[in-house]
C-alpha cells in the first residue's frame, strides 16, 4: 500500500521538480518533432517545385507520387 509508507523530508518537492522536468522534456520533444516535419514537407515542396518548373513535369505526377508514398 502506497500510503502507509513514511515518505521523507523533501520527497513531495523532489516529486514536483520530476514531473515538471519530464513535461518539460516532453514538450521539446514535441516541438523538436514538429520542426523537423515542416522542415521535411518544406524542402520536398521546394524540390517538387523547382522539378516542376525546370522539367516540366504536371499535375499527374503529383498524383502519382501522392500513392507511391
Amino acid at each position: 500500500m502506497p500510503n502507509s509508507l513514511q515518505l521523507p523530508s523533501g520527497y513531495h518537492e523532489l516529486l514536483q521538480e520530476l514531473k515538471g522536468r519530464i513535461r518539460t522534456a516532453q514538450v521539446r520533444a514535441g516541438l523538436a518533432v514538429s520542426r523537423e516535419l515542416v522542415l521535411l514537407y518544406w524542402s520536398i515542396g521546394r524540390d517538387l517545385s523547382q522539378r516542376f518548373a525546370t522539367e516540366g513535369w504536371g499535375s499527374k505526377i503529383n498524383e502519382r507520387l501522392a500513392s507511391d508514398l
